[in-house]
């Protein structure tokens, strides 16, 4: 039943459509329905002041109760921290960052981080926090541990579920910052309508995550998808080598679109380098699209018309490439998704 409600969403289900959806009797489905509005996960619906009036007295409506908890995601990378609240349904409710160094050590970090989703969770309602989604940097193992990080010192082995369970009294689920990334933007960014995904992030670093089946690929050692570690791979290097030449991103896409031959050559060297670490992955799982994250994407089609045309010189069919539109908040969307996924085995995992 409590399925039932949380999937039809607004305006609710009668008694009667609650019967029909879940095939129970009408007094199971009474019985069960006082008890769901006795624990606050379900509540009488308001009624709609826009719907046409009926004859006679209408029947009385039950909704999911999304207000009866909170979840947080939170994205603990290098250079910031960002946390995002939502209800049970999913509804953003707070969003607050704060800008970190990449020198602060990992106990600084992960108090920095907790203070901040404190934050963040003021003046969100008064439901309790049902789970926390955390996303980094590094291979995150299944117990959601870092298991290698080289980009932050010391950060490898950080039990992530430990330090942050403490702080917030909830379950905890962690993951690698890309993969998240990828599954916020197969959630509610660029690739909500498709089921296997590549996502890219093309920034001070170059990684990837792989959305399969609408589930995050982590592989054995949840290490899946990070072909860029690869000996003789150039691709981890593009970015470094861009701006040694140009400075900025900024200043290389400007001089592209004043059609600067010089520049030119360096965004094609650049791509050049890009679809040598995603053609690989591309070939391997033939995604419905890439997505392409990070502060490059801001470039918009400066970056994406060459690389879609650069991709389907090397791959078998064509792909779509298209930016990220969640920036970079896919990361926390991303660890709020996996919170809530938490959560909702937890409500309705009765009978799977």
């Amino acid at each position: 039943m409590l399925r039932a409600l949380h999937a039809a969403g607004p305006p609710g289900l009668t008694l009667t459509e609650l019967v029909r959806s879940t095939e129970v009797a009408r007094a199971t489905v009474e019985n069960a329905l006082a008890g769901l509005v006795e624990l606050h996960l379900a509540a009488e619906a308001e009624p709609d002041e826009d719907a046409p009036r009926q004859v006679g007295r209408p029947a009385k409506r039950y909704r999911f109760h999304a207000a009866a908890g909170r979840v947080l995601g939170l994205d603990v990378g290098v250079h910031k921290v960002l946390a995002v609240v939502a209800d049970l349904s999913g509804t953003v409710l707070g969003v607050r960052r704060t800008a970190v160094s990449p020198e602060l050590p990992p106990e600084r970090r992960l108090a920095a981080a907790r203070a901040l989703g404190r934050r963040a969770l003021r003046g969100t309602g008064e439901g309790p926090v049902r789970a926390v989604g955390v996303g980094t940097t590094g291979i995150v193992t299944a117990d959601h541990t870092v298991a290698v990080s080289s980009r932050l010192p010391g950060w490898a082995g950080t039990d992530l579920a430990a330090d942050f369970r403490e702080g917030f009294g909830a379950p905890v689920v962690a993951g690698n910052d890309s993969k998240l990334a990828a599954l916020g933007e197969r959630w509610r960014g660029s690739a909500r309508t498709m089921r296997d995904v590549v996502y890219v992030h093309v920034g001070r670093r170059i990684s990837t995550g792989i959305v399969l089946g609408g589930t995050v690929l982590h592989g054995t050692h949840g290490a899946a998808g990070e072909i860029g570690e690869l000996p003789g791979s150039d691709w981890h290097r593009a970015h470094e080598r861009l701006l040694a030449r140009w400075g900025t991103p900024e200043a290389l896409f400007a001089a592209v679109r004043e059609r600067d031959r010089s520049a030119a050559r360096a965004l094609d060297s650049f791509i050049a380098d890009l679809v040598q670490g995603i053609a690989p992955v591309v070939l391997t799982v033939d995604p419905e699209a890439v997505v392409i994250g990070g502060g490059l994407s801001r470039a918009g089609d400066v970056l994406l018309d060459p690389l879609r045309a650069r991709l389907s010189e090397v791959t078998l069919f064509p792909v779509a490439v298209v930016g990220s539109e969640l920036g970079d908040e896919a990361v926390a969307h991303g660890a709020l998704r996996l919170a809530l996924d938490t959560v909702e085995a937890q409500l309705f995992g009765m009978g799977d």
